[in-house]
This record gives structure tokens, C-alpha cells and sequence, in this order.
């Protein structure tokens, strides 16, 4: 006679179906991720309505694109939202926000945005946002982000440096409705679509995030702007944005996968290079106000501002194809063809300020 049988599939059967063996697979799930980002750019979009209701003005003065005063500070609504559901999209994205480069990061980005908000209100010294960039800067290069570069002190350094340049180039440029929160927009959606493809995942999720807070102010700013962004925007993207390019640079598995985030800023980082070195050449102050920028000049020539911030999407989307092209390169190879790539746009686009200015002038630029 058989012995009976001792052992019994149901309680594995029960031990298996446990909520805590159930819920990391729940929180994989994309789907709730995406339906994340869509409440990110929702949320956004109502405390810019908020930030519009509180109408701290921006008023225009002879460096301005507008005509009345608007309100700024949009970019509480970006900021507070990214701030919000990122640690939540970590974690059903599966990756963890208890990082050094994570937390020192987002403490960096907060820093700045609250000071860059206080600046918005009270008009400080630029040495006291100086002071912010570089605290904030020095924070999120002590994380970690360049940890494993060939030559640490060097490249912390020039890491610092970089963040510094990148955050003020992004807040330089945000002069022209559209023109900063769409280039970002653009960029970060490149960057979630080809992060796999230079081996940095990592970034997907926190990218296709910003992009979406972007999405939520942009409606509110561009065509037409019922508000801006104001510094706590751009220069808390202009920080992230640089810190974006910094983790590609170590990360990436491409051996030119570097230039990724300098191609896709480099839009940027021409317009505000080239305005600089222009007026050195010409003897004027390079910390005084001015509306000298190439697309500050098309736009004072008559053009129409619309058309001016698409194509600065466009050299954003340029970037990214050439970062693409040039991706599986080696290092030298790839910079050597990834400049004049990137350069013969940003070229077209000084001779058409040129041609305009002589047809329509402007005064000194």
C-alpha cells in the first residue's frame, strides 16, 4: 500500500502569490510609470496657474522681448513637480533614489531653484547667484557623477566649470517665449530615446519626467506667454541639463557616446560662446545686461519669434542625429566630424543675423 503523500503544493502555491513577492512586479510596470509622467505634467500645469495667479511681474525693460509686465515663476511648477513624482517613478522604474549622486544632486537643484526663486522676487547681486551655481555645482561633482574619470581633481574641476557655464547658458537663452522650455523638452526626449542605445538607462525615466513638468508650462508660454519660466526654471533645468551630460560622459558605452549632451546643448552653448568672444573683440562688458544674443538680434531684426524658437528645436534635433552618426566612432574621430557637423547650422544661423540686421538694422549688437 502506498504511503501517503506528505508534501503539499499549496502552501508554495499561497507563499508564491504573496503581496510582497506580487508588488515589485506592479511597480515595474511601465504603464504606471507613464501614467506618472502624465500626472507630473498635469500637476505642473496647475501650479503654473497658480504662479500666474499670484502675478509676481516681470517687468519689461529695454533688454525685453515683451511688450507688458508678465508674470514669472512658471518654473516652481516644473520644479516642484520633477521634485515631487521623481522619487516615485524611481521606484516603479525599479531604481533607487538612495544614491549619493541621486540625493546630492536633487539637494543641488533644490538649493538653486530656491535661491534662483528668492532672486526672481527681491533682484539680488549676481554674485549671490553666482555663489548658488557654484555651491550647487561643487555638491553634485562631491556625489559622485565624475567618480572614475582618468584624472579626478582635473576633471571635478572642469566639472564644476561646466556646470557653472551650462546652468547660465540656459538661463541667457531664456529670452523668447518658448525657446529654453522647448529645446529641453526636445533634448530630454532624445536622451529617453536613446538611452539604451549609449548605455544609459539610468537617465530615461528622470528624462521623459522633466520633459513632461516642460510639457505641463509650456502651453502657458509659448506661443504666446502668460508667464516665463523665471530663473528658478532655468537655471534648476539649466543644472540638471549639465548633470545629464556629465553621467553620459562616464557612462556611456559608446566610444564618442560623450557627445551626446554637448551636441544636443550645443545650440546653446555657440550662441552664448559666440556672443561672448564678439563683444570681448568689441571692448564691451561681459557681466553687463545686454540683448546681443543671435536669436535676441533675429528677433529685434523683425523675425518672427515663433520661427526663431522651432529652430532652435531643430538644432537641438540636429544634435541628436549627429551624436547618433558620429556615437560608434573612436573618441578623436568622433569630435573631429561631430564639430563642423555641428557648427555649419549654427554658422547658417549668425549669417542669416547678418543679412537681417543689414536689411532691417538694429543698432550695435
Amino acid at each position: 500500500m502506498p504511503s501517503p503523500c506528505t508534501y503539499s503544493v499549496a502552501p508554495a502555491i499561497l507563499e508564491a502569490a504573496q503581496p510582497h513577492d506580487m508588488m515589485p512586479m506592479f511597480l515595474s510596470d511601465p504603464v504606471l510609470a507613464v501614467f506618472c509622467l502624465i500626472c507630473a505634467a498635469f500637476f505642473a500645469a496647475g501650479l503654473v496657474r497658480v504662479m500666474i495667479n499670484l502675478a509676481i511681474l516681470d517687468h519689461p525693460g529695454h533688454r525685453s522681448a515683451h511688450q507688458r509686465p508678465t508674470p514669472k515663476g512658471g518654473g516652481v511648477g516644473v520644479m516642484a513637480s520633477f521634485f515631487l513624482f521623481f522619487p516615485l517613478v524611481q521606484d516603479i522604474t525599479g531604481r533607487s533614489v538612495l544614491r549619493a549622486d541621486v540625493i546630492l544632486t536633487a539637494l543641488a537643484t533644490l538649493l538653486l531653484a530656491c535661491v534662483s526663486w528668492l532672486d526672481d522676487m527681491y533682484q539680488w547681486r549676481p554674485s549671490i547667484k553666482f555663489c548658488a551655481q557654484s555651491a550647487a555645482a561643487i555638491m553634485v561633482v562631491a556625489g559622485g557623477t565624475i567618480l572614475g574619470w582618468p584624472t579626478p581633481l582635473p576633471g571635478a574641476f572642469l566639472a564644476v566649470l561646466w556646470l557653472i557655464f551650462i546652468t547660465n547658458a540656459v538661463n541667457f537663452m531664456d529670452g523668447l517665449n518658448g525657446l529654453i522650455s522647448g529645446c529641453l523638452i526636445v533634448g530630454n526626449l532624445i536622451v529617453a530615446a536613446t538611452g539604451v542605445f549609449f548605455g544609459v538607462p539610468d537617465l530615461i525615466w528622470p528624462a521623459l519626467l522633466l520633459a513632461g513638468c516642460l510639457c505641463g508650462f509650456l502651453p502657458f508660454n509659448f506661443p504666446k506667454a502668460r508667464i516665463f519660466l523665471g530663473d528658478v526654471g532655468s537655471q534648476g533645468c539649466g543644472l540638471l541639463a549639465g548633470t545629464a551630460a556629465l553621467y553620459m560622459t562616464q557612462h556611456s558605452i559608446k566610444p564618442s557616446g560623450w557627445l551626446l549632451g554637448p551636441a544636443l546643448l550645443f545650440p546653446l552653448i555657440f550662441d552664448v560662446l559666440f556672443t561672448l568672444v564678439r563683444r570681448k573683440l568689441a571692448g564691451h562688458s561681459l557681466v553687463q545686461a545686454h540683448r546681443g544674443h543671435i536669436y535676441q538680434v533675429l528677433h529685434r531684426s523683425g523675425m518672427n519669434p515663433v520661427l526663431i524658437a522651432v529652430c532652435e528645436w531643430v538644432f537641438v534635433c540636429w544634435g541628436g542625429i549627429v551624436a547618433l552618426l558620429v556615437a560608434a566612432l573612436p573618441t578623436f574621430n568622433g569630435a573631429c566630424l561631430a564639430l563642423p557637423l555641428l557648427l555649419a547650422p549654427q554658422i547658417g544661423w549668425v549669417a542669416l543675423a547678418v543679412f537681417r540686421t543689414r536689411r532691417h538694422p538694429v543698432g550695435p549688437w
